[in-house]
């Protein structure tokens, strides 16, 4: 199920910041893989659990008795989504409400779910560690058509993200294919 179904050219919303080498593991438990991605019911259950073992952050990334969160942006270093490629993951971001994650560098496993499944724009720093003084709580503005993210005066230049935002929109890759218009650009 795609998270952003229709075309939009801008995501605006408030940021959760993660690190550097922020795991699949971090991003759901090992202990919610058990909730069956074809069941809604089971799937929404899996945003109320996402991030849920973090510790050391200003604030939780779900309320408790929630299954959405407040912030529909993620903020990370290098190496998001390292560890394992399942989809779980990035489910349990767009079950949350995340829209987008704005990184200095993704694991190929986690983005290539994410976006096949037609989930999250996955975009990166055109300089990393840019946006490494971005905090949790801070609202911003990624444009997917100018390709900047603002955060208040400031105008920070994202990556080109290819046909990626294309297969977002469509629902995932596989409804992308289907679509009357070319595969590749």
């Amino acid at each position: 199920m795609p998270a952003n179904p229709e075309s939009q050219s801008a995501i605006c919303g408030l940021v959760y910041r993660v690190g550097d080498d922020f795991s699949a593991d971090e991003i759901l438990a090992p202990e919610y893989l058990s909730f069956d991605l074809d069941d809604p019911e089971e799937r929404r259950w899996l945003g109320a659990y996402a991030m849920a073992h973090l510790t050391g952050q200003p604030t939780g990334f779900v309320p408790v008795g929630e299954f959405r969160s407040p912030y529909s942006i993620v903020v990370a270093g290098r190496q998001f989504g390292c560890g394992s490629a399942r989809l779980h993951s990035p489910v349990a971001l767009a079950e949350a409400g995340v829209r987008c994650v704005v990184a200095d560098s993704f694991a190929p496993g986690f983005m290539r779910a994410a976006v096949n499944a037609g989930l999250l724009h996955c975009i990166t720093f055109a300089t990393p560690g840019e946006g490494a003084d971005i905090d949790s709580g801070t609202q911003v503005e990624v444009d997917l058509d100018q390709l900047i993210l603002g955060v208040g005066d400031r105008r920070l230049a994202l990556a080109p993200i290819g046909i990626t935002r294309k297969i977002v929109e469509a629902g995932g890759l596989a409804a992308y294919l289907k679509a009357d218009e070319p595969p590749i650009e």
